[in-house]
């Protein structure tokens, strides 16, 4: 027969730690003797920010684009929060499209270069880039450009053909 037990801060040893949990059984009939007791699942929720601005420092960064004959560097700032990295990536994609960097494929979708993802694997964070083109791509019927900014008919964009993320204030990056 399965029980429910609650256990959340009115349960914490309060020894600076924040890991341990003590729970009181109403009455004083609990008999544990020849009893088997399992977890059949615990329910942990996060509350602690992964994005923020004085603990962390890592609210900021710049995704550097190609653009014409050079480069063009777009800076996002993240609000301090919990954030998966879909969020991220999200964040990062709505930066190009504001910028105008990025293409539009034949079905009408935004094309990015650059996706942030989970790696469940080795439980990290996986960034994958690819080689912005030089013309606009053909494959499966007409690209287009978007209507305004660095990728637009009057943006252009590199023959250099790559995208870089930047932690820090100075980029220094290398081509695909």
């Amino acid at each position: 027969m399965a029980s429910f037990l609650k256990l959340d801060s009115t349960n914490l040893i309060q020894d600076g730690y924040n890991s341990s949990w003590k729970y009181s059984f109403p009455g004083s009939a609990a008999d544990f003797r020849d009893i088997v007791c399992a977890v059949q699942s615990i329910s942990m929720y996060n509350s602690e920010y992964n994005i923020d601005a004085m603990q962390f420092q890592n609210t900021s960064f710049k995704v550097e684009v190609p653009t014409a004959a050079t480069t063009s560097t777009i800076s996002i700032t993240l609000l301090d929060g919990i954030y998966s990295y879909d969020d991220i990536n999200r964040s990062i994609q709505t930066a190009l499209v504001n910028a105008g960097a990025y293409l539009i494929d034949p079905s009408g979708n935004n094309v990015f270069y650059l996706k942030l993802s989970e790696n469940s694997v080795y439980y990290a964070c996986q960034v994958d880039f690819s080689p912005t083109p030089t013309t606009l791509p053909t494959l499966g019927g007409t690209w287009t450009r978007p209507a305004t900014g660095l990728y637009s008919a009057g943006g252009g964009w590199s023959d250099c053909g790559y995208i870089s993320v930047c932690l820090s204030d100075s980029c220094q990056c290398s081509a695909i």
